[in-house]
């Protein structure tokens, strides 16, 4: 178990020892600290016949197999969670654990809900089955419906210390510094992924075009093309820099990067817009899946184009 989730183990294991289990939660935090992890010893702490998670009983192993007839996953399915997978369960809820004790549903990613699994959710939640257990994920519960909300005892899960964060990455064989730590909102398991992936080659290439847009050599237009489909990843990456580049025009260290050049050309308050300008694309991304990312991409990179995409390259 990741070390900065035993408070919440503990914590659950005193709520269950004097009977004050909710029969629904909702754990919280950003994407990449351990949610789904802790949902399953959670789970296990349920449907555990010693009910401590003793991990030698019989349903402790079924759960630790993935076998256990009274536990069910919902997961996203192409970005959604569709009402088909909520009412699929209503029948097994219903009835009695196929073992004799509880059951657990966990809803991981529960702000991928469409609005007919919501309502087929809060339904559930309002008319509890007894002996039945939901746990739920979100790493952007606003989007849940309010009435979900409020059916729920919420467990934050904020990022872990980075010291700690830094400490248990090392564990794990991966060299990792703090600022690198820093571009995944401090999120360890996230930071993890993204290494074992093509990150640092996509933030290299990344960077050899933000060189090839300023001399000129990449049009915006191509700039857009070639990135539209990591346009998240894209804007990420800007908005990190731009931010750097203007801590330092203030004398202040950069927090995303270990090394970056200052530059001379532009003042605080142009890099500063440029940054406002990403974040703009950015929560636009986010809040319009539909929109056109690479309309957005070219907008930023024309921005760029008048006079400022020095700022980006150091």
């Amino acid at each position: 178990m990741l070390p900065w989730l035993t408070p919440y183990l503990d914590q659950f294991a005193k709520w269950q020892a004097h009977d004050r289990l909710a029969h629904a939660y909702l754990l919280t935090g950003p994407d990449g600290v351990g949610k789904g992890l802790l949902a399953d010893e959670l789970a296990r702490y349920l449907l555990c016949k010693n009910r401590v998670g003793c991990g030698q009983c019989h349903a402790c192993q079924l759960v630790a197999a993935g076998t256990h007839p009274d536990l069910y996953r919902v997961e996203p399915d192409n970005g959604t969670i569709k009402v088909d997978a909520i009412r699929a369960l209503t029948g097994p809820v219903y009835s009695a654990a196929l073992m004799g004790g509880a059951k657990v549903v966990v809803v991981n990613g529960a702000e991928h809900l469409n609005l007919n699994a919501a309502n087929a959710l809060l339904k559930s939640l309002e008319e509890p089955p007894a002996q039945t257990y939901w746990l739920l994920t979100s790493s952007q519960p606003g989007q849940l419906l309010p009435t979900i909300l409020s059916r729920c005892q919420k467990l934050h899960v904020p990022a872990p210390a980075e010291a700690d964060a830094l400490a248990w990455l090392a564990g794990e064989g991966i060299a990792a510094n703090l600022p690198l730590l820093r571009r995944f909102h401090g999120a360890p398991l996230a930071l993890k992924a993204a290494l074992a992936g093509q990150y640092l080659e996509n933030v290299h290439k990344l960077q050899g075009d933000l060189v090839a847009l300023e001399t000129r050599r990449l049009t915006p237009e191509t700039f857009a093309d070639r990135w539209h489909k990591a346009a998240l990843f894209c804007l990420d990456e800007l908005a990190h820099r731009l931010l750097d580049q203007a801590r330092l025009a203030q004398g202040l260290p950069a927090l995303y990067h270990e090394r970056l050049d200052r530059q001379e050309r532009l003042s605080e308050a142009a890099l500063t817009e440029l940054w406002q300008a990403v974040l703009g694309q950015r929560r636009l991304l986010l809040e319009q899946p539909a929109v056109n990312s690479k309309w957005l991409l070219m907008d930023i990179a024309w921005q760029l184009l008048e006079g400022r995409s020095d700022s980006l390259v150091g």
